[in-house]
């Protein structure tokens, strides 16, 4: 894939035509650099925003600020791709859909559409997408430049190891295996921590008691109630036995409590008859003789009668006390044949009641007995679960422990490629700095993490300032030129990338961008600001200066008129830089740019 042209489709607009092979340079330069004015600068004329257009035109997020600012003003993006012209189409106003060749198509169609042609990619694969590797070789906004193997400051590790690894050649098997692999011990270890700290999981489980005692105690409970239930025996009219054994029962105590009154009566009888005048006559007539009172005879007479009279009167009650006491004896008699009758009739209801059981009393039985199942399997579910994720957890342990093995058997095995991709990396740092040494590394990431490979770019005192971004240089030239599992043929720098370098290596870096995109046929597209190109003018001869700078810097964008930048109009524009990679996640930033 290469790119030949931006077009738009307002007149008003810089049209940018890429050289096919070699160097394409779009400068951004001030109209009378000799005078000093603080509202002229080299930023605003529209170099960062031609890199934004190229991404927009290949699938980038939708972005409705460009709506807003620019609104029903169409880009066209014309690409070579494995010999054939494609052109991409989208409007600023209609930006979910893209037309390829002509064809109306999602920005999602168009990126699948795009992914299966540009990269080789084996099969479906997460983060493994058309969006985020093209953005290796035209890196989207000012963060893309701060580290060589990431695009975004919070790029995803395993997508930005992954991307990397891909476009180096290496085996993404390793990678997305281990990957795989922690993500599901992850998924384990997080879902027993839940399991064991939820307090509604474990009260719906285990009610928050010690599962094994608990267990063990169902299961008795289980074992007795069966047994129970086993020995059960329904009868239909157990409620109509046990409604006549209450009224035997209290027709019972009914007999019971008028036997305790007939038996008090028979006692009070007794003591009644028991009882005897305390002063007979005689004994009455010598108290009142002793007393020397001299009774009348006929007073006499009168006391005999009186007492002739009270013993009749005692033998008739005791004759009525004595027939009485015949009476109720009888009546108690007979009570106690109807009590000894009735109870046996009460004992024979109670047997009945303790061997059979009602079918109310069965159901409720059985379904009690069904909870308490239900609820000794929730144990046993709860506690399979944790003995299978601990044998899952186990066996992940080793699945990564022979990954790890696999891994240090393939870095042995891919000695070569990783040599190349060495050399390669350290055949561009030596042009720049011959005393330090560099090179690009892939070692075996043992630690407890989601990465299987750690690849590490290095030149001696790269933290210093402009030899990061020689780097970054190096790498992305690495990536192009190695060809792997891509058929990018184009590498897109921007000015920003130059700021911090010195002169002299800023000048090997195009040096070295010259002679590779001749050797093999490639693009490589800066944007440079005019005093980033002065600076470095001596060391070149004039020859190369002319050939390697000169004669190929394909637009020149000034400060001098609206007219002269790359929309050719004034307009204060918001674009979210985050809207490049479809898959970012960061929050949005927005920059404002004068165009």
């Amino acid at each position: 894939m290469r790119l030949i042209s931006l077009t738009a489709n307002k007149k008003s607009f810089r049209p940018i035509y890429f050289s096919r092979a070699g160097l394409s340079l779009i400068v951004g330069k001030q109209k009378t650099p000799e005078i000093f004015d603080p509202g002229k600068t080299y930023n605003g004329v529209g170099k960062s925003l031609a890199i934004y257009l190229i991404h927009f035109c290949l699938g980038s997020n939708k972005n409705d600020n460009l709506e807003k600012a620019i609104p029903d003003w169409e880009f066209t993006l014309k690409f070579e791709l494995n010999g054939k012209e494609y052109i991409s189409t989208r409007d600023t106003s209609t930006q979910d859909k893209i037309y390829l060749n002509g064809e109306e198509m999602t920005v999602r169609k168009f990126c699948a559409a795009l992914e299966n042609k540009v990269f080789a990619i084996p099969a479906p694969i997460s983060y493994l997408k058309f969006r985020p590797l093209l953005s290796r070789f035209i890196r989207p906004r000012k963060e893309s430049y701060i580290s060589f193997d990431s695009i975004r400051s919070r790029e995803n590790p395993y997508e930005k190891l992954l991307c990397n690894a891909f476009l180096l050649g290496i085996e993404i098997d390793l990678i997305t295996e281990k990957h795989r692999l922690k993500l599901e011990r992850d998924r384990i270890k997080t879902f027993r921590e839940n399991l064991n700290e939820d307090s509604v999981f474990l009260e719906f489980f285990t009610e928050n008691k010690n599962v094994e005692i608990e267990l063990k105690d169902l299961d008795d409970k289980i074992n007795q109630l069966t047994r129970d239930l086993k020995a059960f025996q329904v009868a239909e009219n157990y409620y109509e036995i046990q409604k006549k054994a209450d009224e035997t029962k209290r027709a019972l105590q009914a007999m019971k409590n008028n036997g305790v009154i007939i038996t008090n009566a028979i006692e009070n009888i007794n003591i009644s008859l028991e009882a005897r005048p305390d002063l007979p006559l005689e004994k009455l007539v010598k108290i009142y003789n002793e007393a020397k009172a001299v009774l009348p005879e006929s007073v006499i007479k009168g006391m005999e009668e009186v007492a002739e009279f009270h013993n009749k009167l005692i033998s008739n009650r005791v004759k009525r006390l004595t027939a009485e006491k015949t009476r109720l004896e009888r009546e108690l008699k007979s009570l106690r044949k109807d009590i000894a009758s009735l109870s046996r009739t009460l004992d024979s209801q109670l047997q009945f009641l303790a061997t059979y059981g009602a079918l109310d009393e069965f159901v409720e039985l059985s379904n009690y007995l069904s909870d308490l199942k239900a609820k000794a399997q929730k144990l046993r579910d709860y506690k399979a679960l944790l003995e299978r994720y601990s044998d899952e957890t186990q066996e992940i342990n080793i699945a990564l422990s022979n990954e790890t093995k696999r891994a240090n058997t393939y870095l042995k095995e891919a000695k070569n490629l990783l040599d190349e991709n060495l050399e390669r990396f350290r055949s561009f740092s030596r042009r720049f700095y011959p005393d330090k040494p560099g090179g690009l590394t892939v070692k075996n990431n043992e630690g407890d993490n989601q990465i299987r490979f750690d690849i590490e770019a290095r030149i001696q005192d790269d933290a210093s300032d402009g030899i990061n971004e020689v780097k970054i240089f190096c790498f992305d030239m690495t990536l192009l030129m190695g060809r792997h599992n891509h058929n990018i043929e184009f590498l897109f720098h921007d000015s920003r990338l130059f700021s911090d370098i010195d002169p002299r290596q800023r000048a090997t870096l195009f040096k070295i961008a010259y002679e590779c995109t001749h050797k093999g046929e490639v693009q490589y597209i800066a944007t440079v600001n005019e005093d980033q190109i002065t600076s470095m003018r001596d060391q070149f001869t004039d020859e190369e200066f002319n050939q390697i700078i000169q004669n190929n810097i394909v637009l020149e964008l000034t400060d001098d008129s609206p007219s002269s930048k790359l929309l050719g109009i004034q307009v204060d524009m918001q674009y979210d830089v985050q809207a490049m990679t479809n898959k970012s996640k960061m929050p949005k930033k927005s920059k404002k740019i004068p165009l």
